[in-house]
């Protein structure tokens, strides 16, 4: 393998992980809240009271996640760019009632496919290909968290876990209380993901507000606001090269909420400066790396 085609899949691979995933301890909102009995089922709602506060509850979902990566590199004295996509199809179903830890829940993906024109790396586009009928099944807790994941083929799972995150961080975060309009939070995310030969660490700020409600998907929606900046690192191996990097990056999200609880999608850009080091070589490579992603809701 290049050091080129090498130095493309860690930088994809640490890209995928900055946006979410792993052991994830966050802070409370900074906005006080008393605690909110556990939410009824969407259609037991009082009409008057619908739209007071958004919180998770019970739904059976199909989604469209497109991420695409846009990828820069300086090497030998060259800019080398590379344009990488991936489309994962996945239906989310959240049960009830919620126990002592929130709903039972599983995603399950349908397939991922590559982008015409934009392949994966090697090792990411094989294990893609062998991701149909991947189960994650666990619990949602009321701030949308998915926890206690068990998927249902491990090994592939973790070498996946770039790419998906085991989906603990799917569904946008929010108080723990619901989701009300003009309400403001900053949370402290720390997360550690391991993969099948790679560990990345990220510490983010993350700052987010429920703007207003509109009209999207064909329901009436709370639109949520979210911005981060973070730092990165982390080391492993790729293709039997060992590396390590390190970097930092900002991401901006826009995620729509249905009254009754339902994720509805949305879209978020993230930016990363990466500086990757190919510890055999004694090689530095900075690698600027910018990640598009959107959530649609599947007929």
């Amino acid at each position: 393998m290049t050091r080129r085609r090498l130095v493309m899949g860690v930088a994809f691979a640490a890209g995928c992980a900055s946006r979410s995933g792993g052991p994830v301890a966050a802070s409370a909102p900074v906005t006080p809240a008393a605690t909110a009995p556990s939410p009824p089922a969407p259609g037991d709602q009082p009409a008057a009271r619908r739209f007071d506060a958004v919180r998770y509850g019970p739904s059976a979902l199909r989604y469209l996640v497109h991420r695409r990566v846009h990828i820069e590199q300086a090497l030998g004295g060259q800019t080398q760019v590379q344009d990488l996509g991936v489309r994962v199809y996945v239906a989310a179903t959240i049960s009830g009632p919620a126990d002592s830890v929130g709903y039972p829940a599983t995603f399950t993906v349908d397939s991922m496919v590559a982008d015409s024109g934009a392949p994966l790396p090697p090792p990411i586009a094989d294990n893609v290909s062998r991701a149909r009928r991947l189960i994650f099944s666990g619990r949602l807790v009321a701030r949308g968290e998915f926890v206690k994941a068990m998927p249902s083929d491990s090994a592939l799972a973790q070498s996946l876990v770039q790419l998906l995150a085991n989906f603990r961080d799917f569904l946008p975060r929010i108080p723990s209380d619901g989701l009300k309009p003009g309400v403001a939070w900053t949370d402290t995310l720390e997360s550690t993901q391991k993969g099948s030969s790679s560990e990345i660490s990220r510490r983010a700020i993350l700052r987010s507000a429920a703007a207003a409600w509109e009209d999207h998907a064909g329901a009436r929606s709370l639109r949520l606001e979210a911005s981060s900046t973070y730092q990165v690192a982390g080391a492993g191996q790729n293709a039997g090269q060992p590396f390590d990097l390190s970097g930092s990056g900002s991401a901006t999200a826009v995620s729509f909420i249905a009254a009754d609880g339902r994720y509805l999608g949305g879209e978020s850009r993230d930016s990363t400066t990466l500086t990757v080091r190919l510890t055999v070589q004694g090689v530095a490579i900075p690698v600027t790396q910018v990640t598009h992603t959107t959530v649609a809701v599947l007929p």
